[in-house]
């Protein structure tokens, strides 16, 4: 699937979302995620995660929809905040992954 629009990005991750419901069984539902929807729309999760630079308002809104779909579907808060956390739709969304700290603990005594 080629998206050349958040709009096309965000159809596409609907009906994948409704047809993880519509295949879902009560004891054990799917749990619509970033993996399936690329296995779906036949991309590497590398290009999805790609377009939060092309499409960034959408994408944010396709990380509501992967939330959504998230809570709604009986997985563990645990597996849902690390899920999300995964993909970068929870928590800390800076793109630096260091932490600089300029003082000098020598200048402490240590």
């Amino acid at each position: 699937m080629k998206f050349t629009s958040g709009k096309r990005l965000l159809s596409a991750i609907n009906s994948y979302i409704e047809e993880c419901r519509e295949r879902s069984d009560p004891k054990k539902p799917i749990f619509a995620n970033v993996a399936g929807f690329c296995r779906y729309a036949g991309i590497p999760v590398s290009q999805f995660l790609g377009l939060k630079r092309k499409f960034p308002s959408d994408f944010e809104v396709a990380g509501a929809y992967f939330e959504d779909a998230a809570l709604n579907s009986g997985a563990t808060a645990s597996l849902v905040s690390l899920y999300l956390k995964q993909y970068g739709f929870w928590g800390d969304q800076s793109d630096e992954s260091s932490v600089e700290c300029e003082h000098d603990i020598f200048s402490d005594g240590v």
